[in-house]
């Protein structure tokens, strides 16, 4: 096995046969296995707290109360400053930047899908990485991220689930990306790929497919698939995940030991940039030799 990805089906797309079978289809004409599947239910995840995990800084952004400042660029900060008139610096220290989650409690008690579509129609700025603000006047606040809360309740609904998969291939993890599961933005992605054929479907399977509800999950390199197995899975499942075999071979390290490492450098936005879409024995490589300096 050269590669090994981590995948999931995402919620509004779980209960589908029609897109079940579609998968399955992909899988087996571009010789893609599916080694281990588990159905998790949406109170699962809420009692594991692991999807504001996987969202990481998106969902930091929604809980932003005013404490450890948020990540953002020169180019965002001014950004904010045409579009609003007024400096990052100055809205933050007067407490008008809050997240989403702290969002509706000013706005009286605001449903998430309604306070995600009043958000995305007063357009919002991105001032940062996964930080993006909209101002409401009726709260006097600037919100962050107020797409997350109804993404969250999505997946933590009492009818929700998500299907994990691990997918075992040859191919090149580019081609993985590209050929079986396609773009992020099901328009761009190839006919022949998960999200751009169902894409073409989306009438017929009166669903909405777009780069949110793109169909499915699927790891971006074999250093972000280890990352988040160790985030979703039982140890049983990550422990024998091929980056970290390779790894192991090259430094003569244990798994647990290499997997504390490796989970610490998947967190940095700059070493998860650097092997999208490389192969595991590239990546496996070029961390033995970050371990090495």
């Amino acid at each position: 096995m050269r590669n090994q990805a981590f995948a999931f089906i995402k919620p509004h797309a779980v209960q589908s046969q029609a897109i079940a079978t579609t998968l399955g289809d992909i899988f087996e004409d571009a010789e893609v296995s599916v080694s281990f599947t588990r159905r998790v239910t949406g109170p699962e995840l809420a009692r594991s707290g692991v999807v504001d995990r996987h969202f990481g800084s998106v969902a930091r952004g929604a809980a932003y109360d005013g404490g450890s400042p948020l990540e953002t660029t020169e180019e965002g900060r001014e950004a904010f400053k045409r579009i609003f008139n007024e400096t990052w610096d100055g809205a933050s220290g007067a407490g008008r930047i809050v997240g989403a989650d702290f969002a509706r409690e000013r706005l009286k008690g605001i449903g998430v899908k309604e306070l995600c579509a009043e958000w995305a129609a007063l357009g919002a700025v991105e001032v940062g990485p996964d930080v993006y603000v909209a101002w409401f006047k009726d709260a006097e606040r600037y919100v962050v991220n107020g797409f997350y809360p109804a993404i969250r309740d999505a997946y933590l609904a009492p009818t929700a689930a998500v299907q994990l998969m691990l997918l075992d291939f040859e191919m090149a993890w580019r081609d993985f990306r590209a050929t079986v599961i396609g773009d992020e933005h099901p328009e761009a992605a190839l006919e022949e790929s998960i999200r751009g054929y169902l894409y073409d479907r989306a009438a017929v399977l009166e669903m909405l497919i777009d780069p949110v509800d793109n169909i499915v999950h699927a790891s971006a390199s074999p250093l972000d698939a280890l990352a988040e197995k160790m985030m979703w899975l039982d140890e049983a499942q990550w422990v024998g995940d091929p980056l970290l075999v390779a790894l192991a071979a090259q430094t003569g390290l244990g798994p647990r030991a290499l997997a504390a490492w490796v989970a610490g450098r998947a967190r940095d936005r700059s070493v998860q940039a650097m092997f999208v879409d490389m192969d595991t024995e590239r990546v496996a490589e070029d961390l033995a030799a970050m371990m090495a300096r």
